[in-house]
């Protein structure tokens, strides 16, 4: 058997028998002989787009063991379920051991500290003096002069007329 994660939106203006819908929704699992695991009610939250003219709607989520051809069934039965605007069920992954976790995230730690080290310190820039302005002037005549040099060799000599 494999295990499956539910999560289905109940119609907002059902808000009183929720826990009717959530107890039809677990009797349905365990008669598909289906075992609920976790069921968790997340409450009355807002949707990110409208989802049959409603903005808000019950979110509750459950987590179930049972074999695959089972929850064809079930989804099927909450996909025409008028109290239910939208469901999603999605094969559940497995659980990672905190032990290992934890040594996954010492690792990572330990390189990111690796990393900065190793990082080159930015380059101290040298403050040059600056340029007065005879200086300037003298430049760009130079490049001027360069400049019209090249055009001359380009064009070729001037004619006279």
């Amino acid at each position: 058997m494999k295990k499956y994660e539910i999560v289905y939106i109940i119609h907002p203006d059902l808000e009183g028998s929720t826990a009717k819908i959530t107890e039809k929704a677990k009797s349905m699992v365990e008669k598909s002989g289906g075992q609920v695991l976790n069921e968790e009610n997340w409450g009355k939250k807002k949707l990110a787009y409208e989802i049959k003219k409603n903005t808000f709607g019950i979110y509750v989520f459950m987590l179930v063991e049972m074999e695959a051809d089972s929850m064809r069934e079930i989804e099927r039965t909450l996909r025409l379920s008028e109290e239910i605007i939208r469901s999603m069920i999605v094969l559940a992954e497995e659980e990672i051991p905190a032990k290992v976790s934890e040594k996954k995230t010492k690792a990572v730690k330990k390189e990111e500290k690796e990393l900065k080290v190793e990082k080159p310190q930015k380059a101290k820039q040298e403050k040059k003096p600056a340029k007065t302005k005879a200086e300037k002037e003298i430049e760009e005549k130079e490049r001027q002069k360069v400049l019209d040099e090249k055009l001359q060799a380009i064009i070729g000599p001037e004619e006279e007329s």
